[in-house]
């Protein structure tokens, strides 16, 4: 697959690649994913918006964490909704799970709506970082957290494909953006792993992991 196409696919996976490529995205976020399920220390009855879920194959990792927790997934991928209600039917069914298509810079959703927000490796696609930020802000509660989750721009420009439509954020700019949006950060982890990239190369990820709560 040319780096071009690559960088859409992981965008917005869709068409006949979809299903693959969300099949080596969960492969090379895995660890990611699970180490935030961890920092946001989910609680019984929590209400849980996850932005880009993909193709939702870590959402029973999540609800394992604590009872009677409410998820909902947004995703742009039509693809990737259809996927990830595919692989949670029985979830979607005990309406305990439910998968959207939309956008984080509109969310569909009443104000203060979810204790736990988290996104992981979609910033770098935002179109209006601010906006989205303040969005998020706007649906979690007064005491809720909300967990963001960025490749380093030093890693990340390493990676061939993220020349097309990646823009790349270093902890200070992310900060910046938080702080605009009303966002203070209660917890920052670089976390670093060894990891097989898409490519079949091994590679090591700096991934910053930050923990945000309203202003």
């Amino acid at each position: 697959m040319e780096y071009e196409v690559l960088a859409d696919q992981l965008r917005c996976p869709s068409g006949t690649d979809a299903l693959d490529v969300a099949e080596e995205m969960n492969l090379s976020n895995g660890l990611t994913n699970q180490r935030c399920f961890d920092k946001l220390r989910m609680e019984d009855h929590d209400h849980f918006l996850e932005i880009g879920p993909g193709n939702g194959v870590f959402v029973q990792d999540l609800l394992k964490k604590a009872r009677n927790i409410s998820y909902i997934g947004v995703d742009w991928s039509a693809d990737m909704v259809a996927a990830a209600s595919k692989h949670n039917a029985q979830l979607m069914t005990e309406s305990q799970v439910a998968f959207l298509q939309g956008n984080a810079s509109i969310l569909p959703f009443d104000t203060n709506a979810f204790d736990k927000v988290m996104t992981v490796h979609t910033l770098y696609f935002w179109e209006n970082p601010a906006a989205q930020l303040a969005e998020i802000r706007r649906v979690l509660k007064p005491n809720g957290r909300f967990c963001l989750a960025f490749g380093d721009r030093e890693f990340m420009q390493r990676l061939p494909f993220t020349s097309y439509g990646f823009t790349l954020y270093d902890r200070p700019s992310v900060e910046a953006l938080l702080q605009s949006a009303g966002l203070q950060i209660l917890d920052a982890e670089l976390h670093q792993e060894w990891t097989k990239s898409i490519f079949d190369e091994v590679i090591e990820k700096k991934i910053h992991i930050l923990i945000c709560q309203p202003r």
